[in-house]
C-alpha cells in the first residue's frame, strides 16, 4: 500500500476510473486481474480513509 502521506485522492479516483474502463472494454487480461484488483481495493481503502478524516474535520468545524 502506498505511503499515505504521498496518497492523492485525485490521482487515486482518475486511477480506478481507467481499471474500470479498461475493465469494462476487455483490456485486463485474467492474468493481470488478481494484481489490478488488489491495486483496486488499496486505492478505495486509502479514499474512503481520506474521505472520513476530511467528514471528522467537518464535524470539528461544526462543534
Amino acid at each position: 500500500m502506498a505511503n499515505t502521506e504521498d496518497f492523492s485522492y485525485e490521482a487515486a479516483k482518475k486511477r480506478l476510473e481507467t481499471i474500470m474502463r479498461d475493465l469494462e472494454n476487455g483490456k485486463i487480461g485474467i492474468d493481470e486481474l488478481e494484481g489490478i484488483l488488489k491495486e483496486a481495493k488499496e486505492l478505495i481503502q486509502q479514499s474512503l480513509q481520506r474521505l472520513t478524516e476530511a467528514e471528522n474535520v467537518i464535524k470539528d468545524w461544526e462543534a
